[in-house]
């Protein structure tokens, strides 16, 4: 499945949620980007692992997050998994457990958690619950997405690339949010790309294209003229998610889950 861990260098990931109309210009922010590529950690993985596969067709996929402060608690999202020369189950390093087969347990202190939907549930992230140690805490949870110029010169150039403004999502109770549905995404990624478009001038096109993913042949596709060069601004399957823990009003600390809703080959 093509479950690999595309977070290529999130040059831009998260540029921290504000609510945004949805005919506002994409503003790019070099130092905001700079700063949020220091805070999110790139998992790097041995050359000995092996990416395994959560087989759910008949189970429910709940997975739960410890973090020092506060878990969730992810319906519909799996850990993007590797297993260890030692046969066990690892995430940044952390050992998975997986004794319960209906939930599978990460007790981490990284910042930033690799995630990934459940194909045979559909793509939807689901409701995701928050379960403090102090419940006093406010969590706030917003999310974004990346979106790039890449040029169709061979070698897939990045000419340009911005993460989108955060957008909070809806909770009930302060520990019970709903996230954004696949569709919702699909429909925002495609209003920031007429942005993008608008904001730079772009010309649209269409170019002949060799399939990929093993298949043979060309098709057309659509494309844009950029800096007098024919590129793309592909849909992204990675979503972003910041949650915010709050102390009273003093922000206290973030982490991140990159969640990879991407259809397998």
């Amino acid at each position: 499945m093509n479950h690999i861990i595309k977070i290529g260098l999130l040059a831009s990931i998260i540029g921290i949620y504000s609510c945004h109309s949805p005919n506002k210009v994409v503003k790019t922010d070099t130092s905001k980007v700079i700063d949020t590529i220091n805070k999110i950690t790139t998992t790097q993985i041995s050359s000995e692992s092996t990416e395994v596969d959560r087989d759910t067709s008949n189970n429910p996929l709940l997975s739960k997050i410890i973090f020092p402060d506060f878990s969730i608690r992810l319906n519909n999202i799996a850990f993007i998994t590797y297993k260890s020369g030692n046969n066990k189950y690892t995430h940044n390093g952390d050992t998975i457990d997986t004794r319960n087969y209906k939930v599978w347990i990460l007790s981490t202190k990284s910042d930033t958690i690799h995630l990934k939907t459940d194909d045979d549930k559909g793509l939807n992230l689901g409701k995701i619950e928050i379960v403090p140690k102090n419940k006093s805490d406010r969590f706030e949870i917003s999310y974004s997405f990346k979106l790039a110029i890449i040029a169709e010169n061979g070698k897939n150039d990045t000419l340009w690339q911005s993460m989108m403004s955060y957008k909070k999502t809806e909770d009930s109770l302060n520990y019970f949010f709903k996230s954004p549905e696949h569709n919702y995404i699909y429909s925002e990624e495609g209003k920031k790309i007429n942005e993008i478009k608008k904001r730079f001038n772009l010309r649209d096109t269409t170019f002949k294209k060799e399939a990929d993913n093993g298949d043979y042949g060309t098709y057309m596709d659509d494309g844009v003229i950029f800096k007098n060069q024919l590129c793309e601004i592909p849909y992204t399957t990675l979503l972003y998610l910041k949650i915010d823990r709050f102390i009273e009003d003093r922000l206290a600390e973030t982490k991140y889950l990159v969640v990879d809703f991407s259809i397998p080959e």
